[in-house]
């Protein structure tokens, strides 16, 4: 069970999909450099309008663009998905669709609304599948109206889980995408004890949040989760994998509904297709405790990353 697209190849093809139109941007800027738009010598409106935003566009580094996308974007509707979403993405809609889908190694919607894998976007699938990456990247999309692009979600944010990293390669990989999946919306984590802490002040090594073998956990975190947030979680552990220290090997996220229920969407190769557990009644908490319990002295931690909802 992990989360992680195969490195090399990930490394050969997360540029590919960083800015589809940053050819058509850069040959409108060399015609503006030259004193006229690319669409004639007519000075009109539009015409500079439109000579602005290429200059814009052309100054986002790649890739980056796609993750600071407009404040509602539009997100493309996989086939399957067609007849159940609406004009507004409402969550309680949106997130049943996403249960039951195939599981997929690898398997990721891309910002076209195709399925795709991380590590190869180029590859489109006709039918679902998806691991739990690419089920909390897809559902993300929709419920913070954000058209996250496969190379954004994955890439690593502070450049210290590359092949010669000697904590592992992608050993942060959890981390690193509810990371980029949040970034410049309002975030913070949940912390054990009633705190909260600012993510952006953190590396993925600490702090490393509820300890989900302590039944304080499980008195403490559902109070904590509220209407109105997409709570995005990173499970932790150490000394699952050889070579490694620390890692975060799989995510989730929950999403409080109008009863009060805490749901908690994943999925995982053992379970075969994407399913959902409520965190706040005590049948759903020990389900989830009892697949995801470390063994041993190895703890399974739970980091909780709370993001206002649009």
């Amino acid at each position: 069970m992990t989360c992680r697209p195969t490195p090399a190849a990930l490394a050969r093809n997360c540029r590919k999909t960083a800015m589809p139109f940053a050819g058509e941007a850069r040959r409108g800027l060399s015609l503006i450099s030259y004193g006229r738009c690319f669409y004639g010598a007519r000075h009109c409106l539009w015409a500079n309008a439109l000579c602005v935003f290429l200059i814009v566009l052309c100054a986002c580094p790649a890739g980056s663009c796609c993750a600071a996308a407009s404040a509602r974007d539009v997100i493309p509707i996989p086939r399957n998905f067609v007849a159940g979403v609406g004009k507004e993405y409402v969550p309680e809609q949106i997130l049943p669709l996403f249960l039951n889908i195939p599981y997929r190694a690898d398997g990721a919607i891309d910002e076209f609304g195709r399925y795709s894998a991380f590590a190869d976007p180029a590859r489109i699938f006709p039918t679902p599948g998806l691991n739990c990456s690419g089920l909390v990247l897809a559902a993300s999309r929709f419920l913070l109206q954000k058209n996250i692009s496969l190379a954004y979600a994955v890439r690593d944010r502070l450049g210290d889980s590359g092949p010669a990293s000697p904590s592992g390669e992608d050993w942060d990989f959890g981390w690193d995408l509810i990371m980029n999946i949040s970034d410049n919306l309002p975030r913070r984590l949940i912390l054990p004890g009633g705190g909260f802490m600012d993510p952006d002040t953190t590396d993925g090594f600490s702090p490393r949040g509820y300890d989900i073998a302590l039944d304080s956990t499980w008195k403490e975190l559902p109070r904590r989760l509220q209407a109105g947030y997409l709570y995005l979680v990173s499970l932790n552990t150490e000394g699952r994998r050889k070579g490694y220290g620390l890692q975060h090997y799989h995510v989730g996220l929950i999403h409080v509904d109008s009863l009060g229920r805490a749901w908690l969407y994943q999925t995982t190769g053992k379970g075969a297709v994407s399913n959902r557990r409520d965190l706040k009644s005590p049948a759903g908490q020990a389900s989830f405790r009892k697949a995801f319990v470390g063994s041993g002295n190895r703890r399974t931690m739970m980091l909780v990353l709370a993001v206002t909802l649009p």
